[in-house]
């Protein structure tokens, strides 16, 4: 009797054991059911049929939009795909990529790619793609949206993004920080960035690169900004007058960080009459030599005109010795080299007096040496 009731005790234990082993191969066979491939026209005619959200496919082709749980290789859509996990590998649609979770892979969309968890690799779309985070290409018509962007985000209008690598955009770039490179053809704002190229504008808190912008830089920290305007908090911003070889006297606003600043002015020449009015822009580099004196390094364009008929273009580089007083009052003076150029035909404004002068078909063309003298207070 003992006998028979060990036996039984152990055959119950082993069929309870298989039946519990073949529980949990059930279940786990219900919650990753895969298929080799999902043909269709639309969710659900298709041949996974209403159980398309619950199965996960490694090929997958509709005409019009399909709905998986989750795909593994390749996925086709006419309209849209909707991934209700996660994708691996490539998703083209007409319209919608949307994936619930995260997709590594290439997606590429007519319209919109939308992966609401990361995305790792290239994202392709014609209007947006809209992402929590993206490692790897974001490429759009009009807009790139994510949290982290490690990698490049290339858009026609903007690129949004919390932290980022490279933004390049038709318009705008937004970031909190950038940390390689913020290029666009209107603004850029970030509050840390390394590198910002605008057309017109860029605005961050602290810059550790360059900013170059068409028209003006803000930032608290800047040192190396490139613009006609430059208002940097930690920088410098002069306002002074000053008078050149040809009597041209200017009220010039010097703006920018501790080494690049930008120049502006604006004046008249007192000596000639055919080129009364001027106008100046340029860029320029303070060389520290001691606390009082350093030497300013610039080189500028002006024109000058009557505003009627002749414009005379000058181009110049500078060197000028510069010393503070109460560092508030700064005096410079120093040598030019000059280029002038103007049509055949007008008046010759240096009286022949150039190193070398070449008259063209169309325009007359000298280089000479003069030298500019001022003074400027910091504001």
């Amino acid at each position: 009797m003992t006998r028979n009731f060990f036996s039984s005790l152990i055959l119950w234990i082993l069929c309870s054991f298989l039946v519990f082993f073949c529980f949990i191969i059930a279940a786990s066979a219900q919650g990753t059911k895969a298929r080799p491939a999902h043909i269709g026209f639309t969710y659900p005619l298709s041949t996974n049929g209403s159980e398309a959200p619950q199965l996960t496919n490694n090929f997958s082709m509709h005409v019009l939009a399909g709905v998986s749980w989750q795909e593994n290789a390749f996925c086709l859509s006419g309209i849209s795909s909707i991934v209700r996990h996660e994708a691996h590998g490539v998703l083209i649609s007409g319209i919608l990529n949307r994936v619930q979770h995260k997709a590594d892979g290439v997606q590429i969309a007519g319209v919109l790619n939308q992966i609401k968890g990361d995305a790792k690799g290239a994202q392709l779309a014609g209007i947006a793609n809209i992402s929590g985070s993206s490692d790897g290409a974001q490429i759009a018509g009009l807009t790139n949206i994510t949290k982290e962007a490690n990698g490049l985000q290339l858009a026609g209008f903007a690129n949004k993004a919390a932290n980022s690598d490279a933004q390049v955009a038709g318009f705008a770039n937004i970031a909190r920080n950038s940390n390689a490179a913020q290029v666009a053809g209107f603004i850029n704002v970030a509050k840390d960035a390394h590198t910002q190229v605008a057309g017109f504008i860029n605005v961050a808190k602290k810059v550790s690169g360059v900013q170059v912008a068409g028209f003006i830089n803000i930032a608290e920290e800047s040192n190396y900004p490139i613009g006609i305007i430059n208002i940097i908090k930690n920088g410098e911003k002069q306002i002074g007058v000053s008078v050149d070889e040809t009597s041209s006297t200017l009220i010039n606003f010097r703006s920018g960080g501790k080494v690049l600043y930008g120049i502006v002015g604006a004046g008249y020449n007192f000596k000639d009459d055919v080129a009364r009015y001027v106008l100046e822009v340029g860029l320029g580099a303070h060389i520290a030599i001691s606390k009082p004196f350093r030497i300013n390094l610039e080189t500028v364009t002006m024109a000058m005109s009557d505003l009627q008929h002749d414009v005379y273009m000058k181009s110049a580089i500078r060197v000028l010795p510069a010393y503070k007083i109460a560092n508030r009052l700064e005096f410079f003076a120093g040598p030019s080299f000059n280029h002038l150029s103007y049509e055949r035909g007008q008046t010759d404004i240096r009286d022949d007096h150039y190193l070398w002068k070449n008259r063209g078909r169309n325009h007359v063309n000298g280089l000479y040496f003069g030298g500019v003298v001022g003074v400027q207070i910091n504001l």
